[in-house]
């Protein structure tokens, strides 16, 4: 990243103001709303222990919606110039008047309160040094050298700045850095994977990462093939968090659920899952923070989705909310949204003890590290698919005994979700569908549809 991008930020955010002032001018008495987000980043990639890769960007990106009299237009564009915006903006409305009318649709929101939430802008991370991230990338790769093994992986950093506003008076902003370390270790034909993001990089084990990323791929030489079958999973919290941020995406997705496609129809105040299982979504002061407000300005609250295996409410945004006749809780995304509101900021609940004593409690089962090419299958039964991959392990009376070939599971997440046995005492932060801190679980009876022959 170039130098100074935190101050070349909030420069652009200043410029950003002024840029919709004139757009809403522009508009006339047209209702106009102007979502613009600020983005800078760089990325370091290393392969064969070396560094193969250093890319920085940056972009300013505006989306601004119009509607009149039941007819709406969005139209995108990345140049703020005087004749950029009388161009799109013209443009705009003429595509407006085209438009059919849609009784349904809502007016742009009016501006309400929004909390402050937890500073997720970090100076120190957004002005990470390209020798920065060579240093990172360094230490993993010397290390390997010395071991026989090769590095491979990313480390990023961005900074980015949010403004959503409308000619109704509503404006809103957040920003926030963000740092992930992602790393993969080959040891012969055995591999390990180990990844973190945070808003502050000093809060990345870059040593614990690469530790375990390292032995994982020792461990994970000359693996086994195992039959397919049912067995217990011990999941690490990034395989436990790809799966379990589909059930919570599809389950409680407001527009789903109006629609009868979700499988918490019908189930609202029942046990359906297990009581060690609680999860809520939280980007005020939650484990995952983010963003205090939806992509419509309107300010979001926690909600929990699943207490005690006990299905409680999905979220929603205004117009979600309006077909259920209940109150928005602040999830809407960029609209018109074909998905409408989803949890974009879980916080699972700890259980107690650590992964080491998951393992011991398993009697035998498979230690996951991560999964890959997850898909769904059936939405409403939130059936999945996918497979194992850069560590997989067997345990047999509470010890890894020997890597297993990797696995492809086709399993129903409500039925899996149910047969928690254990959680682990920590939840530590993971990339899924927004953000996520997530413990590891211990699943009985998870599906392994097929062996592979790697």
């Amino acid at each position: 990243m170039h130098p100074g991008p935190a101050g070349s930020i909030v420069k652009i955010m200043k410029n950003i103001e002024t840029v919709c002032k004139k757009i809403f001018s522009l508009a006339g008495k047209v209702q106009c709303e102007v979502m613009a987000e600020v983005r800078e980043g760089a990325l370091t990639r290393f392969a064969d222990n070396v560094i193969s890769q250093n890319v920085a960007s940056s972009s300013a990106d505006y989306m601004v919606r119009l509607l009149d009299n039941g007819r709406t237009a969005k139209i995108n564009f990345n140049q703020a110039g005087d004749d950029s915006l009388k161009r799109a903006i013209i443009s705009g409305l003429e595509i407006l008047k085209k438009q059919k009318k849609d009784p349904a649709l809502l007016p742009l929101a009016k501006p309400r309160p929004v909390a402050p939430g937890k500073n997720l802008f970090f100076k120190e991370t957004a002005e990470l040094s390209p020798a920065y991230r060579a240093g990172k990338a360094a230490e993993l790769a010397k290390a390997c050298k010395r071991s026989g093994q090769i590095s491979c992986g990313t480390f990023e950093n961005s900074a980015s700045e949010l403004v959503i506003a409308n000619n109704l008076g509503l404006f809103a902003r957040h920003r926030e850095t963000s740092a992930t370390h992602s790393v993969t270790v080959r040891d012969r034909d055995g591999f390990g994977w180990a990844e973190r993001t945070a808003h502050d990089v000093n809060e990345i084990p870059f040593a614990l990462l690469n530790a375990s990323a390292r032995a994982k791929a020792a461990g994970s030489r000359a693996p086994k093939e195992i039959k397919a079958g049912r067995y217990t999973v011990i999941l690490e919290p990034q395989a436990a968090s790809d799966i379990l941020s589909c059930l919570a995406v599809f389950g409680f997705a407001g527009q789903l659920y109006n629609e009868g496609r979700s499988f918490i129809c019908g189930k609202l105040g029942k046990k359906l899952l297990s009581p060690l299982l609680t999860i809520e979504d939280n980007a005020l002061d939650g484990a995952a923070p983010g963003m205090t407000f939806d992509y419509e300005g309107q300010p979001r609250t926690k909600v929990k989705l699943i207490e005690n295996g006990i299905i409680k409410a999905p979220v929603h945004d205004r117009k979600t909310a309006k077909a259920a006749k209940t109150a928005s809780t602040g999830h809407a995304l960029p609209q018109p949204s074909y998905m409408g509101p989803i949890p974009l900021n879980l916080s699972v609940k700890p259980g107690q003890g650590t992964l080491e004593d998951l393992i011991k409690g398993t009697e035998r089962g498979i230690l996951v590290t991560q999964f890959h090419y997850t898909n769904m299958l059936k939405e409403q039964d939130v059936e999945m698919t996918g497979m194992t991959r850069n560590g997989t392990f067997m345990v047999e009376n509470g010890k890894i005994t020997f890597p297993v070939k990797n696995l492809r599971f086709t399993q129903n997440m409500v039925e899996a979700f149910s047969n928690v046995e254990a959680v682990s005492g920590e939840a530590v932060p993971c990339a899924a569908w927004g953000a996520m801190a997530c413990p590891a679980f211990r699943i009985k009876n998870f599906n392994f549809s097929s062996s592979t022959k790697f």
